[in-house]
């Protein structure tokens, strides 16, 4: 019950993925009883993991911003049980090892040593080398302003948002402006180039780069032991605990809208479920044309998601292997391979990731190995058009397989013994989250693409909030979860409820 005697509003939300949850849990500390539905039978959406052959993958988390006690968003992880034990973090030595042509490079968390090496390695481009770890150090004194959606942000915290931005501005300018390719160009040895370009996949620009490496370096990018699945069970636990519903197997099929306001959902077997607004966490493109019947416009984004040439989103074929365990391993470690077509696109290396540091991805002496191959929105058409003809599907996954363990076994021939596992493309995205166009992530900060950002109403419809990590680019889990704070703040603020950051609230079984 509110405090002035009124029954509690029913929030129905729309997808149990990260945004989902953090969404749900948000509205049962404040008054509000959430409905969570969700169309598999297992809560997380896009951070997720699953088992093949007796083994643990991890389809998600590579590394997780915001798990350095005492920022904003480790204050928010903690509140939705996201991270439980800080013990349970750990914290790998480098952002990754990058070999090209037999030389290699380290972004190591330590800037010092990874700003000798380079040095080292190539003495003529020591200024160039200087300067990125210069904007390295820059951003990592940088925090997102993500506890409050910007336009509900008071003028003090609008002013020390500019001070912390203007204290780094030269370079977050720069980068903003240029591409990793662009940046890489200005270093004359070929292994930097290689690394520059690698560390990062799609076509994000320098900023997006560095900012990722900064929060590896100062601490605020470890892994959850375990990766993705147990942290959003957490997630999910929390929010059951608090009194939330939450409903699998509940593929929404619309949104009932009654006199220009969103009333709740129907879902695919014909059941209604009413609830006094409706926030949708899923693909937004979904949303808008198949659950809200293609009647409401959202500009900004329609002229960006009609444009994948210009505004991008990365995608790609994700390979899992089973291989003799090597500690020694660089995580992650891509090297310069014989160039093969995936999708339409040639593929020049191969990043491998070893799971050989979290004992949930191993199994005797044997241990989970991982391979990400870029793909985008723009090439999704061919994973449509190739899933028609399943038998033509599966035998493409294979021979994509087939050319990445040759390719590994080249690369490092003590990896002979190598044991396919589970592949995963953009059309698995799809069927999977209702990924429009087989993407993991929102738009990409390029620097032809302005950046983007949207408070989720849509013109002529009330008591409807769009979430997720669509709404704010580049997306990712930070993002996605925050969004979903930010639609129950804008339902707080329209009810007259207030909204506390870290609810003391306890659970309905403690």
């Amino acid at each position: 019950m509110y405090s002035n005697g009124m029954q509690k509003k029913t929030i129905v939300i729309i997808g149990a993925g990260v945004a989902g949850l953090s969404a749900g849990i948000y509205a049962e500390q404040h008054g509000l009883h959430a409905i969570l539905l969700e169309k598999n039978p297992s809560v997380g959406g896009m951070c997720t993991g699953w088992y093949r052959k007796g083994y643990y993958l991890d389809g998600c988390i590579h590394w997780l911003t915001g798990t350095k006690e005492g920022t904003l968003l480790h204050r928010m992880w903690k509140n939705l049980g996201a991270i439980d034990k800080q013990e349970d973090i750990m914290y790998l030595d480098s952002w990754g090892t990058y070999e090209y042509q037999g030389q290699k490079v380290t972004m190591w968390r330590d800037l010092d040593r990874a700003e000798r090496e380079w040095k080292e390695l190539s003495p003529v481009d020591s200024k160039m080398i200087h300067k990125f770890f210069n904007m390295v150090r820059d951003f990592a004194k940088v925090e997102l302003p993500l506890d409050l959606p910007i336009p509900m942000m008071s003028l003090p915290r609008l002013l020390k948002l500019g001070l912390n931005v203007l204290s780094v501005w030269p370079s977050y300018l720069l980068s903003m402006r240029i591409s990793c390719e662009q940046f890489a160009a200005k270093f004359k040895n070929p292994a930097i180039r290689f690394a520059l370009t690698k560390c990062q996949v799609g076509d994000g620009n320098l900023f997006s780069m560095i900012y990722s490496y900064s929060t590896v370096v100062i601490g605020d990018g470890g892994v959850p032991r375990g990766g993705s699945k147990p942290m959003v069970e957490r997630m999910k636990d929390k929010f059951i605990a608090l009194g939330g519903t939450l409903k699998l197997n509940a593929n929404v099929e619309s949104v009932i809208i009654r006199d220009d306001a969103a009333r709740g959902v129907k879902l695919n077997n014909g059941q209604v479920i009413e609830g006094d607004a409706v926030v949708s966490c899923l693909d937004t493109n979904y949303t808008l044309k198949k659950l809200l019947r293609d009647q409401y416009r959202f500009p900004a984004f329609e002229r960006r998601f009609k444009k994948p040439e210009l505004h991008t989103s990365p995608s790609c074929v994700y390979l899992c292997f089973s291989v003799k365990n090597d500690k020694n391993l660089p995580v992650p470690y891509s090297f310069d391979v014989e160039p093969f077509d995936v999708g339409g696109i040639s593929i020049n290396h191969l990043t491998i990731r070893s799971y050989s540091y979290d004992d949930t991805f191993t199994r005797n002496d044997r241990t989970v190995l991982t391979v990400l191959i870029d793909q985008s929105n723009k090439e999704y058409p061919f994973w449509k058009r190739l899933s028609k003809d399943r038998s033509q599907y599966l035998k493409y996954k294979n021979f994509v397989a087939e050319q990445v363990m040759n390719r590994i076994k080249e690369h490092l021939p003590s990896m002979d013994d190598i044991e396919l596992l589970d592949v995963s493309t953009p059309y698995t995205f799809n069927h999977y989250v209702n990924s429009s166009n087989g993407v993991y992530m929102s738009f990409t900060f390029t620097p032809w693409a302005s950046m983007f950002a949207h408070s989720g109403k849509l013109k002529g419809l009330k008591d409807f909030y769009l979430s997720g990590q669509w709404l704010q680019g580049p997306g990712g889990l930070p993002i996605a979860m925050t969004q979903g704070k930010f639609a129950i703040q804008r339902i707080c603020k329209k009810e007259k409820l207030s909204f506390v950051f870290e609810p003391l609230r306890k659970s309905k079984k403690a």
